[in-house]
């Protein structure tokens, strides 16, 4: 996009909109960033008695669940398996064995529930943890940074304004950042992967 002259025909506030956007979008496809070790994200105390770990709402999905002190990883079950397996599961009380990803938005439901304070050790897919700004960075890999450029050109042309306004544009660009980083899932194929098909170690694809 050639903005040099005035008056600008994206303001600053849009082109930094575009560059969230875009870095957003770029992890959601190809889960670029993967993280063990923030603690803000990756590890949730759990009370006794607690049946559920509320999932912070930068993480796009969970790979891998450990309690402190536990050398072994959680296994991952649907509601469906513990049914069949674990006939009234819900009220079963002990050592945490499972995580459920499909029980409730945005929350881990643990089996057992437990009786002592517990402590989740998360690796997860996420989000960026902040939004850029004039003085940072993207936080993807720096291999990355430049392909981003497409998905801020596809949003500035897709702006209705006689001005900005090019289809044409806009979806060249669109395609080279699918090249790039991969086609978008539809809400309802993103929720169900994460929910159904991670069953295993393999994320499938998006």
């Amino acid at each position: 996009m050639d903005d040099l002259d005035a008056p600008a025909l994206w303001s600053d506030e849009e082109i930094y909109e575009f560059a969230n956007d875009a870095q957003n979008e770029a992890c959601r496809r190809a889960r670029l960033l993967i993280d063990s070790s923030t603690a803000a994200i990756c590890q949730i105390t759990v009370a006794a008695s607690a049946s559920t770990a509320t999932l912070d709402a930068r993480i796009i999905s969970v790979k891998r669940a450990r309690i402190t002190g536990k050398n072994t990883p959680l296994d991952r079950a649907s509601w469906r398996d513990l049914d069949e397996s674990y006939p009234g599961w819900e009220s079963h009380t002990g050592t945490v064995s499972h995580f459920v990803s499909d029980w409730e938005t945005g929350k881990l439901r643990l089996y057992r529930i437990p009786t002592v304070e517990t402590v989740l050790n998360l690796t997860v897919a996420r989000l960026p943890l902040v939004d850029m700004t004039p003085t940072t960075s993207p936080e993807i890999n720096v291999r990355y940074h430049r392909s981003l450029v497409f998905w801020m050109k596809y949003r500035g042309y897709m702006k209705q304004d006689a001005e900005t306004l090019n289809l044409e544009k806009a979806k060249a660009n669109l395609e080279l950042f699918e090249q790039e980083f991969g086609r978008k899932s539809a809400a309802i194929d993103e929720e169900w992967i994460e929910r159904q098909q991670q069953t295993d170690v393999y994320d499938g694809t998006y």
